[in-house]
């Protein structure tokens, strides 16, 4: 599914704004586990999190994340949206908690 349609149908707000490109997300991983986000990370993954440390940082500067979801509105710090704008990494952050937007994209994905 396309990102900025995943986005939009889900209410995700962004929080760095890129030039709009076109990037189908294949699969979604969810997880507070370094370990498994970098394991997990692909150039179709969008990774969902609560983690907005220094290591969400390191994620973005060393793998080909396309987007990162933050949640319950969390908002990260300045050096996790630089980052991510540097590497072009698109950042959202869901109203909801872990279990409400995994199951929304669940549903979501499921559709198509």
């Amino acid at each position: 599914m396309k990102l900025d349609l995943l986005r939009d149908k889900l209410g995700f707000r962004p929080l760095v704004i890129l030039e709009d490109r076109t990037i189908d997300i294949c699969s979604v991983y969810a997880g507070d586990r370094m370990s498994d986000l970098l394991a997990a990370a692909s150039g179709s993954t969008l990774l969902v999190t609560h983690l907005t440390n220094h290591g969400i940082v390191r994620l973005i500067d060393l793998m080909d994340v396309p987007a990162l979801c933050f949640l319950n509105g969390v908002h990260p710090d300045q050096d996790v949206l630089y980052s991510a704008k540097e590497n072009e990494t698109f950042l959202f952050t869901s109203p909801y908690d872990m279990y409400e937007t995994c199951g929304r994209l669940f549903q979501l994905l499921n559709q198509h």
